[in-house]
């Protein structure tokens, strides 16, 4: 059965299935993951995450609910109109660092400051926060827990070689072309391969869903206007600077302020909107995404560099989130695994005696 397109679907508990084999799949990919960051340590020298490793620049913001949502717009954290502060982090998707000329998913977080309502149980204890993390491509790469064990498991047998984690990631093992994982290996080259830009130019999904108040959502954030400047000057920049994204955007905040629309897209089919597979894109034609706060970044008295310095510090997780504002389907139950290992272990570059 689908519901009509414009009425959306009412959240319920049941609209997420955890598989019987969730649990012990979870369990695996913590293992896998711990294997990896220890991996990199070895090769580095250094405490990084799995993902998102460089980090462009992070600023201080504000975050505007509008005023007069309709009924099913207005839930939760945009239940009323009220601007909250909120900290920004841009970043790569890659999981080691490279120079900004090189084609890779980006990344943007915001979290809210000082949010009324019943935080998750997950949320850190005193932190009055709604964390949206997000990356500039609509679909993730992995449909559900299982898939991405697979994918780690991969990635930790490759010994990091790329054609055979490519391989191993497509076949699976599996003679049989009918039985790859096509749409997968599609996603991870999409995102490997967004062409740079300047980070307000890129627009950012949350690529799962999440509960939004009554109903179920994805979201998405957009720049109201483009930044001017051609591609010309960014491929200077970018092919002479290895850090060149952190300069653009200090460049950028110390004249002038950036704006983006902060939009939800509401589940209105059970069919071409689920909510267990992460790699399927919700039609547009269906549910349009509707704009519901104003994302601003004022200029910044401090330089990025030096707001940057503090991001290690701050740990975005879908999961610091309002009751209203749950994560759902598997790869966020996932993420409520996986994120704090890797914020733990981020932690001990700035503290080893941790460890």
């Amino acid at each position: 059965m689908t519901s009509h397109p414009s009425t959306p679907i009412p959240y319920a508990p049941a609209v997420e299935f955890v598989p019987p084999d969730e649990p012990e799949d979870v369990q695996r990919v913590m293992a896998a993951l711990e294997k990896l960051l220890q991996r990199s340590h070895a090769q580095s020298g250094h405490f990084r995450g799995d993902v998102h490793v460089k980090i462009h620049g992070c600023a201080v913001a504000q975050f505007q609910v509008l005023s007069a949502l309709p009924a099913e717009l207005a839930q939760g954290l945009f239940a009323r109109a009220r601007t909250y502060s909120a900290v920004v982090r841009f970043t790569n998707s890659a999981s080691q660092l490279q120079s900004d000329v090189l084609p890779d998913g980006r990344g943007l977080a915001i979290k809210v400051f000082d949010v009324e309502g019943e935080q998750l149980a997950s949320s850190p204890d005193g932190e009055r926060a709604q964390d949206f993390v997000m990356v500039n491509h609509p679909v993730f790469i992995a449909r559900n827990v299982k898939d991405y064990l697979r994918l780690e498991q991969v990635l930790v047998t490759s010994n990091d070689n790329p054609l055979t984690a490519a391989a191993q990631a497509l076949s699976g093992g599996n003679w049989n072309p009918l039985h790859w994982h096509w749409r997968e290996a599609v996603t991870v080259a999409q995102i490997a391969s967004h062409l740079p830009v300047h980070p307000a130019n890129n627009t950012y999904y949350s690529m799962a869903p999440i509960r939004f108040g009554q109903y179920v959502a994805k979201y998405r954030v957009q720049p109201v206007e483009s930044m001017p400047g051609s591609w010309t000057d960014l491929a200077i920049k970018l092919g002479t600077k290895a850090d060149a994204m952190r300069l653009i955007l200090e460049e950028t905040l110390r004249t002038q302020s950036l704006a983006f629309e902060f939009q939800v897209q509401l589940r209105t089919s059970i069919d071409t909107m689920p909510v267990e597979d992460a790699t399927i894109e919700w039609p547009e034609q269906q549910s349009p995404y509707r704009t519901v706060a104003r994302l601003t970044i004022p200029r910044q008295e401090l330089d990025v560099a030096e707001t940057k310095a503090n991001c290690p510090t701050l740990a975005f997780n879908v999961w610091n989130a309002l009751q209203d504002h749950q994560p759902l389907g598997g790869i966020n139950r996932l993420r409520r695994a996986v994120y704090p290992i890797s914020a733990a272990w981020r932690r001990r570059e700035q503290n080893p005696q941790e460890g």
